[in-house]
């Protein structure tokens, strides 16, 4: 949800790694691929927020949340604020809001979100391109 000007809205981020793969996710009606997370509710700390949205979403526990400072990004809508975060479960994906949720391995090409492009970069994640896909 936006503000009602439209402006700059929180939205909590997670990466989520599980043997060399990466979680990624599809929003229902969506061709590109993002990482979990959703908006900071009000009163809300982003924390809270990446837990509560990697459950709502794919059904994972948080069992620790780390900031990912130099993962901050921003597009015209959101700043995305990252968390590296270690999960326990099996992916349960909630229909409602998820088209896809899958262990990404890196190699597979994918459309992704700028953002994601930007966050990978920063994490140093291999074959990142600028062209929005992810290449082996």
């Amino acid at each position: 949800m936006l503000d009602r000007l439209y402006g700059l809205r929180d939205r909590a981020t997670a990466v989520v790694r599980r043997d060399d793969r990466l979680l990624i996710v599809r929003d229902r009606g969506f061709r590109h691929y993002s990482l979990p997370g959703g908006g900071v509710n009000r009163g809300e700390s982003p924390e809270d927020a990446v837990v509560r949205e990697l459950d709502e979403e794919t059904g994972l526990r948080a069992l620790s949340v780390s900031p990912l400072l130099r993962c901050k990004t921003s597009d015209v809508f959101n700043t995305y604020l990252v968390y590296l975060v270690e999960a326990t479960g099996d992916i349960h994906m909630n229909r409602l809001e998820l088209g896809d949720a899958l262990w990404w391995d890196g190699q597979t090409r994918l459309p992704f979100f700028g953002y994601v492009r930007h966050v990978l970069r920063q994490l140093e994640w291999p074959n990142v391109d600028t062209s929005g896909i992810l290449t082996p």
